[in-house]
């Protein structure tokens, strides 16, 4: 059992990209979709279980920094997917599905992204709970500059996501640590990676469940739609974390993470809202190169590390 429990822990990118293949072979667990929110509260739940929320306020106290790292996640790179993908004469469907992609939030899934890669996972809390609240103004901000496109966000419902997400895991973590003190829970923050791994499967099982039909009965625009995304995943995964090089490795992760493991959930909603049917599709496409993200990821990550640690 032990070797097992390692093999998983020492091959989470591998673990977390079946979920791909085992979402197309049982769709039934599509019926698991009203429960992703509880997925990601856990996982919240157990990131905060480890972390000291002292830590999450210390970089709040960097002002210069967030308001930096924030206009280039929220304002600058959807203006370079934009100036990217123009010259290939896409059509506005095609074009404001990838910018809108491109301005979404952080995801939460990208806190326990973090951790998993042993990032500085208290910055990308931050910025997770910073860029909900701030991507209300700056996706219409946006739209209106690129597209001439006036697009109305729910506040309130920004709102009630950031409440149910975070600051009940939040609480729900500090009151562990405070008044429950036994093996369970030192076994939940010794174990906290392999406790992660297991709601961050299930999130990716339920996406290809949930759109299983579509993808057997239309394999072909399928993989168009995902050929799309695919290439804004590796910009931002790239970009951002040459985006702050006076950071130390383990920040620049953890900046990586929250830009590559984006919401895309309020695009989703946003763009079924306010765009093009097929926009809508193309995001929700784009949630199966998030899924299997986090091989490249884990890659660059363990390499650019060996690196760093050679020259040391």
């Amino acid at each position: 059992m032990k070797r097992f429990l390692d093999f998983v822990e020492n091959n989470v990118s591998l673990i977390l990209t079946l979920g791909v293949p085992l979402g197309l072979l049982f769709p039934y667990f599509s019926f698991l979709k009203n429960y992703i929110t509880y997925f990601l509260m856990f996982v919240l739940f157990l990131t905060f279980l480890k972390m000291d929320i002292l830590e999450v306020v210390e970089h709040i106290k960097r002002p210069i920094l967030m308001i930096y790292i924030l206009i280039v996640n929220l304002i600058l790179f959807p203006v370079i997917i934009y100036f990217v993908f123009k010259p290939f004469n896409l059509s506005y469907v095609y074009l404001s599905a990838l910018v809108l992609f491109a301005a979404v939030p952080s995801g939460v899934a990208s806190g326990a992204m973090t951790e998993i890669m042993r990032g500085k996972t208290p910055l990308t809390i931050t910025i997770i709970m910073l860029s909900h609240f701030v991507s209300a103004i700056t996706i219409p901000l946006v739209f209106f500059i690129l597209f001439r496109k006036v697009i109305k966000v729910d506040y309130l419902g920004i709102m009630m996501t950031m409440v149910k997400l975070i600051i009940i895991p939040l609480i729900l973590a500090m009151l562990t640590k405070k008044f429950i003190r036994n093996r369970a829970v030192q076994i939940l923050i010794d174990k906290n990676r392999l406790f992660t791994i297991i709601p961050l499967l299930f999130i990716s099982l339920v996406v290809m469940s949930v759109n299983y039909n579509h993808i057997i009965h239309n394999p072909v625009e399928t993989i168009k739609y995902i050929l799309i995304s695919c290439p804004s995943y590796f910009i931002f995964m790239f970009l951002s974390f040459l985006s702050v090089p006076f950071l130390n490795f383990d920040e620049r992760i953890a900046v990586m993470t929250a830009k590559t493991f984006a919401n895309i959930s309020i695009g989703i909603v946003l763009s079924l809202s306010f765009l093009d049917p097929k926009a809508s599709l193309i995001i929700t496409m784009a949630q199966i190169p998030w899924s299997m993200m986090i091989l490249p990821v884990e890659k660059f990550v363990r390499i650019t590390r060996k690196n760093i640690n050679q020259v040391k």
